[in-house]
């Protein structure tokens, strides 16, 4: 049946949508004002995410923010995990605004964004603790906060030991990335690259074979599946690839045999391609 509305109706509905764009349009002073989110604060949204930076001993937590309908969920499960944190009581309408109109799941905890190590901090680490061979994803210049997240997600479920981001011209842990990565960002070691050629040049000098992932590289990725050393994988930027340098700088440059007439394969998938190929040789270690 056709539904007619009046032009209250009509109205009514003008006014909403109007509303809801002058929400969105001025979404960071109205969470600023409701939240009084501070410089080093973080909105993480979402099950995983949440209960995943919950079990994160090295994440701060500030507090947790649920609906009336869901807080002695959320409630439980802190006390489960031994946490003393508040939990505070909004609306759905509330949590949309906080979340950007996002899904949220009921759930918004706020947190301190988690601390980047650097490469010898890693590196001084792994040296005693780790008696299998390590494996490193590096990301040159990716941009895309979604991107880099779902690579986070991932090289976790491929065992890489560390993700490693350039200084400049990546994203800060977001909202985006981190729901990107599923709750992976907060069991995963993510470092920090100063200079990448220096960071090569270190890695090699450490006994690493380094790979760069690009187009027409004169070895393919089944190669990786051959390796039982310590191994770094760099991949490039969206659309542009390999910096010059980098590409100059790598062991190798492999490439991942796709269909001639097809375009290149989004940096995500490219990586979790290669971290795949590479995690073969693991039941062979």
């Amino acid at each position: 049946m056709k539904r007619n509305f009046t032009r209250s109706n009509k109205n009514d509905k003008i006014s909403f949508l109007k509303n809801k764009n002058f929400i969105k349009e001025n979404k960071n002073e109205l969470v600023k004002n409701s939240l009084n989110l501070k410089a080093n604060q973080l909105i993480l949204s979402g099950k995983h995410a949440t209960l995943s930076a919950l079990r994160n001993t090295k994440r701060r937590l500030f507090y947790l923010i649920s609906t009336k309908d869901h807080y002695k969920v959320w409630e439980k499960n802190i006390t489960d995990l031994g946490l003393s944190i508040e939990v505070k009581i909004k609306t759905k309408e509330q949590l949309d605004i906080i979340n950007n109109f996002k899904p949220h799941q009921n759930v918004i905890l706020i947190v301190e964004h988690l601390k980047r190590i650097s490469l010898d901090e890693f590196l001084t680490e792994k040296r005693h603790t780790s008696k299998k061979p390590l494996r490193i994803i590096i990301l040159d210049q990716v941009s895309d906060p979604q991107n880099v997240g779902a690579i986070i997600r991932s090289a976790y479920a491929f065992k890489m030991n560390a993700l490693a981001l350039s200084q400049t011209n990546s994203p800060i842990e977001s909202t985006s990335m981190s729901k990107a990565s599923s709750g992976a960002i907060e069991k995963l070691e993510i470092i920090e690259l100063s200079n990448m050629s220096r960071a090569i040049k270190k890695l090699q000098n450490e006994n690493f074979r380094v790979y760069g992932l690009a187009h027409g590289g004169d070895r393919n990725i089944f190669d990786l599946e051959e390796e039982v050393g310590n191994v770094a994988i760099i991949v490039g930027s969206e659309g542009k690839g390999l910096r010059r340098l980098t590409r100059e700088k790598v062991d190798q440059l492999i490439e991942i045999p796709i269909n001639p007439e097809s375009e290149s394969l989004n940096v995500s998938n490219a990586a979790s391609i290669s971290m795949f190929q590479l995690q073969k040789n693991f039941i062979k270690i």
